[in-house]
C-alpha cells in the first residue's frame, strides 16, 4: 500500500508532469539527506554543474524507493536519479508487486556505480548465532521499498521466517541500532557500504554476532534473482568480525530519460568517468562510480544504456561497444 501511495503522489505531481527537457537545468533524484545517494548525488551535481558549460545540475532529496525516483524519471526528461538494478529492472517490467502499477519504458542507464551490502547482525546472548536461529524471532528490515527491504524479506524466507512465525519490523538503521541494544529485536538486517557506519559504531559498542548466508542459500537466491550478487566480506572488515561473511549485494547506477538530448547525455557520461577520484573525495563510495564498474555491465541483458552513453563508452574501450 504504501509504494502504491508513492506512485500515486508523484503522478498527481503536477510541477514533474508538465516540465519539458532543458538543456540547461537537470536535477539528479537522489535519496535521505545524509544517506549515501543523496551525498553521490549532491558530487555528481557539483561536478557537472561546474564542467559541463551553461548547465545548473541539482540534487533532490527523495525517499529513495525505486517507484518514486523511477517514475521521477520517466516522467521528466530534466530528471537524472539513482536506482539499484533490480529497480531497474522492476520498473521497465511494471511489476505491481514492486509498486509500479504500469511499466516504466524511458528509462536509460548512464553509469553504474557503488555496490550496496546486505548486512545480518545480532548480539551475544540473543541465541542468534546463524540465520537458521532467526524463526520466532524479532527482525528488523530496511525501510519498505527499497531494494535492500526486499533482499532481508528474501534472506529471511529462505530461512524458513514469515510474518506469520516471526516478528519483522522495518527501521532505519540508526532505529536498528538502538533497538539491538535496546533487546527490542534481535536481528537486524542493514544496508550500506564498506565500511557502514552504523555498523561500525555498533561493532565498537557491543559484541555483534556477524550473520552469514549459506553457500546452498545463496546459489537459490542467485538463480532467482540475477541481479543481486553474492559477496564474501573478509574476516576483520570489523573489528569483532573474526570469520569471513557471506552475503547479499546489488549495484546502484544512474539513470536518465530515453528522451534526453543524446549529446548532454555524452557529455555527462565523459565528466562524470573522468571525475571519479573527485567524486571519491565528497563520498568514499564515489570511487566505485568509474569506467572500470560500468564496463562489466555494458551487455547486461537487463539494463539499457542511453545511446549517448554508449557513445562514449565505445570510444573509450576503442570501438569494442556497440
Amino acid at each position: 500500500m504504501l509504494l502504491i501511495l508513492i506512485g500515486v503522489c508523484v503522478s498527481n505531481n503536477q510541477d514533474v508532469q508538465t516540465t519539458r527537457t532543458t538543456s540547461d537545468h537537470l536535477s539528479i533524484m537522489s535519496g535521505n539527506s545524509g544517506g549515501t545517494y543523496y551525498y553521490i548525488a549532491a558530487g555528481q551535481a557539483k561536478i557537472l554543474s561546474e564542467k559541463l558549460d551553461g548547465i545548473n545540475v541539482t540534487t533532490q532529496s527523495t525517499s529513495g524507493s525505486p517507484v518514486e525516483n523511477m517514475t521521477l524519471v520517466n516522467q521528466n526528461s530534466a530528471n537524472l536519479g539513482i536506482v539499484t538494478i533490480d529497480g531497474f529492472y522492476y520498473a521497465e517490467e511494471g511489476d505491481e508487486e514492486r509498486g509500479f502499477q504500469t511499466p516504466l519504458k524511458d528509462l536509460r542507464a548512464i553509469q553504474i556505480g557503488h555496490t550496496a551490502y546486505l548486512y545480518g547482525l545480532s548480539l551475544e546472548g540473543r541465541g542468534v548465532e546463524s540465520y537458521w536461529d532467526m524463526v520466532g524471532k524479532k527482525i528488523s528490515v530496511p525501510p519498505v521499498g527499497s531494494t535492500t527491504y526486499y533482499m532481508a524479506l528474501a534472506v529471511a524466507e529462505s530461512y524458513g521466517c514469515t510474518e506469520e512465525n516471526s516478528t519483522i519490523i522495518p527501521m532505519s538503521s540508526s532505529e536498528q541500532a538502538d533497538a539491538l541494544k535496546d533487546g527490542t529485536i534481535d536481528v537486524a538486517f542493514m544496508a550500506g557500504g564498506i565500511p557502514q557506519a552504523t555498523v561500525t559504531d555498533l561493532d565498537y559498542s557491543s559484541d555483534v554476532v556477524f550473520l552469514s548466508i549459506d553457500s546452498e542459500k545463496l546459489a537459490e537466491m542467485n538463480e532467482q534473482y540475477p541481479f543481486w550478487n553474492s559477496v564474501e566480506m573478509d574476516a576483520g572488515t570489523y573489528s569483532g568480525q573474526k570469520e569471513s561473511m557471506d552475503c547479499l549485494s546489488v549495484n546502484t547506477l544512474l539513470v536518465c530519460n530515453a528522451n534526453l538530448d543524446a549529446e548532454l547525455v555524452y557529455q555527462i557520461s565523459k565528466t562524470l568517468n573522468e571525475n571519479t577520484q573527485e567524486l571519491a573525495g565528497i563520498h568514499s563510495s564515489g570511487a566505485e562510480w568509474s569506467f572500470d564498474t560500468t564496463e562489466a555491465f555494458l551487455d547486461s541483458d537487463i539494463l539499457k544504456f542511453h545511446e549517448g552513453a554508449l557513445r562514449y563508452y565505445s570510444e573509450l574501450a576503442g570501438g569494442r561497444i556497440e
